[in-house]
């Protein structure tokens, strides 16, 4: 433990050193005029569309030929029905957030209301259906937005997807319908509704690809741009507002620790087919800040639909084709769960990717796609990373136990103790002074114990999920494990994080 958190620790402060760097003066190239085709599927975000369409609009007129598409799907309606079968039985004290965090609060306001003119002490079915089919769908609001801009520029299209599936179908049901003049110089952008990437953002990503494209003479097949994790304070109260804080300042730092340096690595290996003839390591693509060349979309065919999630299966296949994706050397911030139930199924949900590793070897294989070696070397990889996430909770805490407790040698104590400094303070100091911000001794503590209680609690969303599968037999749900993101707005720079 104390070895990994050390080279860890070493990984962070090789990351800071390269990204987020301002560039020197007169050291600038030439941007690369980009077109993107921002993509971004929607469910249950009726409260989200006005802001993104407000934040996207702009930032794509800078952008000649660049076009906006928000993705509805058809699942809301069938989502909605098996809301109102859960909240059948719900009393008043089960209306929260915590309970049903897909809901809005006017949702849970007027459910709430409803009940009492029932004077019954429990909600029917029938009652809950009749809510909500009061309240407008995510499509209606699309379309009532679209109708009120003015002459939009850039092109701003409504996708309403009539499939089952998730957010991959979604994604790929807008890229089969988008019209490229030049599949190889345009990039498709899948991004979330709350995702808010700036001017400073995009035009770092125009330097890139210019730099890309002196080096390799042609534009990067993939590139991702790497998020920082931030929480607002939205819970009520002060430990779960820690809490929160503290878990998203830990996925910061897996972003910096593993995230970049292993994208870097895999670019790095898939660049040189000839002197490096296995594995190039493994690609893990997070679905949000994701640019694929339009062209190499369409070749790979899309995003994956037969796994639980999408992108790192999308990662796998890239692998596989020897696909580089670049780390984008800058990068933005994104909202963390506000909530402990939220961030629970945030954990729970995101595991769900190394579960999919066997399922992705299964079918490529069988298609033609990579040697057994390869899909070998992938799966043992994705063991690894799994196993190293079940056991990051477990691991902290016999640490903390060694280093705290009465009766352990002093070589295990400082053993133990090197290694919780090497997860928590060390990382927590080195991202002050990336930001400039130094941190006094109390600060320190705070945002330390802070990252720790985040690790202590890490495991707990995957070891859910293992439990959920074993004790159901399908890790598949019939509501879109998600909230319906009730944060305040987003930050609109990416320099700002907790």
């Amino acid at each position: 433990m104390a070895t990994r958190n050390l080279n860890g620790h070493r990984q962070v402060r090789r990351t800071l050193a390269r990204v987020d760097r301002p560039a020197r003066a007169g050291d600038r190239r030439a941007e690369e005029p980009m077109v993107l085709h921002v993509i971004v599927p929607v469910l249950r975000e009726q409260q989200q569309i006005t802001a993104a369409l407000a934040w996207f609009v702009p930032l794509l007129r800078d952008l000649p030929g660049s076009t906006l598409t928000l993705v509805t799907t058809a699942r809301e309606e069938a989502e909605r029905q098996h809301l109102a079968a859960q909240l059948a039985g719900a009393t008043a004290a089960d209306l929260t957030v915590e309970h049903f965090p897909q809901l809005t609060s006017d949702e849970l306001a007027a459910l709430g209301k409803a009940l009492t003119g029932t004077g019954e002490s429990a909600l029917t079915d029938a009652v809950a259906t009749e809510v909500l089919s009061g309240f407008p769908t995510t499509a209606d609001v699309v379309t009532a937005e679209l109708a009120r801009l003015p002459e939009p520029d850039p092109v701003i299209r409504h996708v309403h997807y009539r499939g089952d599936g998730r957010k991959a179908a979604q994604v790929n049901a807008a890229v089969e319908q988008l019209a490229t003049a030049e599949p190889g110089q345009e990039y498709v952008a899948v991004y979330d509704v709350d995702s808010r990437p700036s001017r400073e953002l995009l035009a770092r990503t125009a330097e890139f690809l210019a730099h890309r494209r002196a080096d390799d003479g042609e534009l990067p097949c993939i590139v991702q741009q790497s998020a920082r994790f931030s929480t607002q304070g939205a819970a009520g109260t002060w430990w779960e507002r820690s809490l929160c804080r503290g878990a998203a300042r830990a996925q910061t730092l897996w972003t910096l620790r593993r995230e970049i340096p292993n994208l870097r690595r895999h670019a790095d290996a898939a660049r040189r087919p000839h002197t490096t003839p296995g594995l190039s390591g493994l690609a893990q693509t997070v679905g949000h800040g994701l640019l694929v060349r339009t062209d190499v979309f369409r070749q790979v065919g899309g995003l994956p639909t037969f796994t639980v999630l999408d992108d790192v299966a999308f990662g796998y296949r890239l692998t596989l084709d020897r696909v580089p994706v670049d780390s984008l050397p800058f990068t933005t911030t994104v909202p963390a769960a506000e909530y402990l139930s939220e961030l629970l199924a945030q954990s729970e949900r995101w595991f769900q990717s190394y579960l999919d590793y066997p399922q992705c070897a299964t079918r490529w294989h069988a298609e033609g796609h990579g040697r057994r070696a390869d899909h070998a070397a992938a799966l043992t990889i994705g063991a690894y990373r799994g196993m190293a996430w079940l056991l990051v909770s477990p691991a902290t805490a016999l640490c903390l136990t060694l280093a705290l407790g009465p009766r352990t040698r002093l070589p295990v104590r400082a053993v133990a103790a090197t290694a919780l400094w090497a997860v928590t303070i060390a990382p927590v100091r080195a991202l002050a002074a990336a930001e400039d911000r130094p941190l006094t001794g109390r600060e320190t503590a705070v945002r330390s114990t802070e990252t720790l209680a985040g690790l202590l609690l890490k495991s707990v969303g995957p070891l859910t999920a293992l439990g959920r599968w074993a004790v159901t037999g399908t890790r598949h749900t019939a509501l879109a494990p998600k909230s319906n993101r009730r944060t305040a707005p987003s930050t609109t720079t990416d320099r700002e994080f907790a």
